[in-house]
């Protein structure tokens, strides 16, 4: 991961090695819940506000009778767009460029109605953390 950023809000932030590989991590572990339908795990790894988001995007697959089946994901590029530090939280925005394969399934019958080849997304994630605290997903916009 490129680690040039500008900080547009707030004072700087030097990101490390390890945030990024908590980036990378947190990509996998988010994707994986979000497949399995776990909502108790997605609250430990995003704000309130994205539990919100996923939650209801949850509920609308469920409602059409459908699975988000997200596997085999893998960080292809990550490049830091900006990173900056208000008050005591620090925030960082990150271009993630990923593979994967994401399919619907029917929830009865388990047969796939859409999708399932493999892919290539890049979406900007923002984390967010209490100084010194676990970085959490705090925003993702399709680029």
């Amino acid at each position: 991961m490129s680690s040039s950023a500008s900080a547009t809000a707030g004072e700087p932030l030097t990101i490390a090695k390890s945030d990024y590989d908590a980036f990378e991590r947190l990509l996998g572990d988010i994707q994986g819940a979000f497949s399995t339908e776990d909502p108790s795990t997605l609250r430990t790894m995003v704000t309130p506000e994205m539990i919100s988001y996923f939650s209801e995007q949850l509920a609308d697959n469920a409602s059409r009778g459908l699975i988000n089946r997200v596997t085999d994901v893998k960080l292809l590029q990550g490049d830091l767009a900006e990173a900056w530090r208000e008050g005591r939280t620090d925030y960082a925005t990150v271009a993630m460029k990923y593979a994967l394969k994401d399919s619907m399934v029917e929830r009865a019958s388990g047969r796939t109605v859409e999708g399932g080849e493999r892919s290539e997304v890049t979406e900007l994630w923002t984390f967010m953390r209490a100084r010194g605290g676990n970085w959490l997903l705090s925003a993702i916009q399709q680029t």
